[in-house]
């Protein structure tokens, strides 16, 4: 697995993680609770993401012959 995705199953898993805790503690309807969960899971998951790039830990862009 490269970095990048080995990044994308760690931000996915943080990001789902807090997302659940963060629309379960907001409660509501069934509905509400998923969308809560949803949003925050994607946020979560794009500033784990963004973050490693700044910090320069992962490199997605590949040069023209795919190294």
């Amino acid at each position: 697995m490269s970095e990048a995705q080995t990044l994308a199953v760690i931000a996915g898993g943080v990001g789902g993680a807090v997302g659940a805790f963060v629309g379960v503690a907001v409660g509501g309807s069934g509905l509400s609770v998923a969308l809560t969960t949803s949003v925050v899971a994607l946020l979560v998951g794009v500033a784990v993401i963004a973050s490693a790039v700044i910090a320069g830990d992962v490199e997605f862009l590949a040069d023209a012959d795919g190294e």
